[in-house]
């Protein structure tokens, strides 16, 4: 596990804007793990968003290309 809750992300990028929309910021409140899976839990706008993924792996390698 590479983030940690508090860490910010801002896709500043053309990747990931299926997830995480261009110029918004991020802020990860929590990871909690979900059977095979894990929910990710984002504070966006002042809304709590959840994002889940297969793998804390799959998670990092989508969150290393929008870090700040």
């Amino acid at each position: 596990m590479k983030y940690i809750p508090g860490a910010k992300f801002t896709n500043n990028t053309f990747k990931n804007t299926k997830l995480f929309k261009k110029g918004v910021l991020y802020k990860l409140l929590n990871i909690s793990p979900k059977e095979d899976s894990y929910v990710y839990t984002f504070l966006v706008k002042g809304e709590k968003k959840d994002i889940t993924f297969k793998s804390i792996a799959e998670a990092d390698e989508w969150l290393e290309t929008i870090k700040v």
